[in-house]
């Protein structure tokens, strides 16, 4: 009925398929609350951890090409992490969220490939047996786009429609509607929010009667 080719295709694509039908589940688990199923790409490569992750609406999230994407909060001294991830929004490859304190991600965010967003320091400079350490709430508000190997230290605010521009470090709040780089990261341009469309205008659209965002 097959040929040795045949059964060898049918077979890899079942194991796939099942492979990652059964990671995908196992992630889903894991959220403390779903408002819609979100697209993972690559789910065996993803690693989600610890409790109070949200995620929202039409999220999508890539773990392909082996690198694992990772969604962690810890529970120690008497205190949780947080993660909250809004509406339409796209997680790269490589992106590491750890959280001891707060995290949120708003509505139409991009994280790039391989950045890395802290609430924590995770230990002391002088007690190395410390943990978590010094913590601060890290919020991205709405339309933030976060450039590849960025890193978004504990305690900053980044303000709408903002850019942080690749291998940037971030250690203070940001404006809204500029974009930022380098390392401390700094203001270098200013953006015309009239301009900006946002993810969430995409899936407006392939609504009927959907409004933009």
């Amino acid at each position: 009925m097959f040929n040795e080719d045949e059964k060898a295709s049918w077979f890899k694509k079942t194991y796939f398929m099942l492979r990652s039908a059964l990671a995908y589940r196992r992630l889903y688990r894991q959220f403390a609350s779903v408002k819609s199923r979100p697209m993972i790409w690559g789910a065996w490569n993803m690693i989600v951890s610890g409790p109070n992750i949200h995620i929202g609406k039409n999220v999508t999230m890539v773990a392909g090409d082996g690198f694992r994407t990772t969604l962690t909060t810890t529970k120690m001294h008497g205190t949780a992490g947080s993660i909250t991830i809004g509406d339409n929004v796209l997680v790269m490859n490589g992106v590491r969220v750890s959280s001891a304190n707060k995290i949120v991600i708003g509505d139409n965010c991009m994280l790039a490939n391989f950045c890395y967003l802290m609430d924590a320091d995770w230990h002391d400079i002088y007690d190395r047996t410390s943990s978590p350490g010094r913590n601060a709430p890290v919020i991205l508000e709405h339309g933030v786009w976060v450039g590849d190997s960025a890193i978004i230290c504990k305690g900053v605010h980044i303000g709408e429609n903002s850019v942080v521009g690749a291998g940037s470090v971030v250690r203070r709040d940001v404006p809204a509607n500029v974009i930022v780089a380098g390392n401390p990261a700094k203001v270098i341009k200013r953006i015309d929010p009239s301009k900006v469309k946002h993810m969430g205008s995409l899936y407006a659209n392939s609504v009927p009667g959907g409004k933009k965002q």
